[in-house]
Parts: C-alpha cells; structure tokens; sequence
C-alpha cells in the first residue's frame, strides 16, 4: 500500500483506467446545461456533452466541487494513509485548489498538502500521474513533491481549437475578445503556460493546424511523456498517424478532454501535452 494517496480533480483528465490503475481518487468538477448541474464523467460523458455543444442557445457554465465534494473524498483515505498530496489545476482559472484545501481542513486525520499544477488537462494530469507512480514506488511525500515540481518545469500544452467563439462567449480569457472578429475564419493555436492561454499561432485550414502542432511539439526535442488530447476532432486518427511519425506513440495517452475545459474550448480541437526529456 502507497504511504501517499494522491487526490486530483476531473479538469486532469487522466485516462480512468490509469487513475483506476495507480489509485488516483478523481473528485469531479460540474458542468451546467440547460439548468441541470452534472458532475464530470459521473452525469455526462464527454461525447454527449460535444455532441450536444453546438447546438445550445446557451453556452453552459462550470463550476467547482463543492468543499462537501473533498471532504468526502479526504474522509475516504482515512485508515488507508496518514499523508494525501492534492494536486489541482491552474489557481489561475479555477477556485479548485481552495475548494480543496478548505474540504481538507474538515479533515484534520489527514496531513494534506496543496499543488497548485499551474496547468489543465493533461498537463495537470502528467504531474498527477508523475506522482501516484512514485507513490505506488513507495517514496516519501518530500520525494514525490520533487518529482512534481521538476514534470512542472518541463510540461509542455499546446492546442489547436476549431474557433474562437466558444472562448469568445465563455469570457474567460481577455485577449480574445479583443481578438475574435479578426481570426474569425481561422484556426488559432494556443498555448497554455504560466496560468494562462495564449497565442502562438494562426493557420486557415485543420491540415495546416495538424502539421503546425507537430512541428512544434518536434520544436520541444526528445520527450519523456505525450498525451494526445481532443474535444471530439473528427481528423483525431489523422492527427495521431501525423504524430506517430515524429514520436513512438505506441505509449502515448489518448485523452479526451472534459466538459471543465471542454465548453470553453469547443468540440473538434486537438492538443499535445508532454513532458519534455530535459
């Protein structure tokens, strides 16, 4: 048994049955559609939700776990293990990392420490895999800390969304709006980094986008993880066979990125997240 249980939130999306596999208690984040509060991979599947996207008047909205969420998941771990490493995403889009740490304090069993990832999706959830593997190893919580903050500095996330509008209508990011009218009929591509989104690029065609993302993950040099991420892309095996030709991607993650970060992205996007060898 692990002397450290690792707790993340759904916006991770590792793979369930990598969560399942290292033990990774997954506390899952809301969506809400048309008056319905659904929780993230419990109430909605992820193909539901982009099937369902393009064709709401309202965008739908996300939310939290309540702190009730952690402090039942917390209470679980108790009599499993003395020390908990709680690693959420990016402080910078999402009260999360709060929500946690006060479900934590009901808890007082438990010695829980705080990870802000910096990051979303896999990003996030290569640090949360990172970590329940050195957990499962048998290392110490100070060992596993710095094996999370050294996947911090070499993480990399990068995306191709299929429009703007979705990110445009969500408000969350301040760029676009002043941006939208102008890459209307574009395909931008975003990288995540330092707790925001930003551009790093335009193309006009989803073939164009698929052979930019990959000279630039090719840009990154040799990696020591990859995840291929989409939001429901029609052209996702093309992507992977474009990919499979830089990289060996027969131990790639496939992940389909959730509802969390889903609504604000919008369907057909395709992404890369990897943990660069150096």
């Amino acid at each position: 048994m692990s002397r450290v249980a690792i707790v993340t939130d759904s916006i991770a999306d590792v793979p369930p049955e990598v969560a399942r596999q290292l033990g990774i208690t997954v506390v899952p984040a809301y969506v809400q559609i048309e008056g319905r509060s659904l929780r993230d991979g419990v109430e909605i599947t992820r193909a539901e939700l982009y099937s369902r996207l393009p064709g709401l008047a309202q965008l739908p909205t996300t939310s939290s776990p309540s702190v009730y969420d952690f402090t039942m998941a917390f209470r679980k771990l108790v009599g499993r293990v003395s020390q908990v490493i709680a690693i959420h995403v990016a402080r910078s889009v999402s009260s999360i990392l709060d929500m946690a740490r006060m479900g934590s304090e009901e808890v007082p069993e438990l010695d829980v420490y705080m990870v802000d990832s910096g990051q979303l999706t896999m990003a996030e959830g290569w640090q949360v895999i990172a970590a329940a593997e050195a957990a499962a190893a048998g290392k110490g919580r100070h060992e596993i800390i710095d094996i999370i903050r050294s996947v911090q500095a070499r993480v990399r996330l990068v995306a191709m969304l299929d429009t703007l509008e979705y990110l445009r209508r969500s408000g969350r990011v301040a760029w676009v709006r002043a941006s939208a009218a102008r890459l209307l009929n574009i395909k931008p591509i975003i990288e995540f980094k330092h707790g925001e989104a930003v551009l790093i690029g335009q193309v006009r065609t989803r073939h164009k986008a698929i052979e930019r993302l990959a000279e630039i993950a090719s840009s990154w040099g040799p990696l020591e993880r990859l995840a291929l991420l989409h939001t429901h892309a029609p052209d996702f095996d093309v992507f992977c066979e474009r990919m499979g030709t830089l990289f060996d991607t027969s131990k790639a993650l496939i992940s389909e990125v959730g509802p969390a970060v889903g609504v604000h992205v919008g369907p057909r996007g395709l992404g890369i997240a990897a943990i660069t060898a150096a």
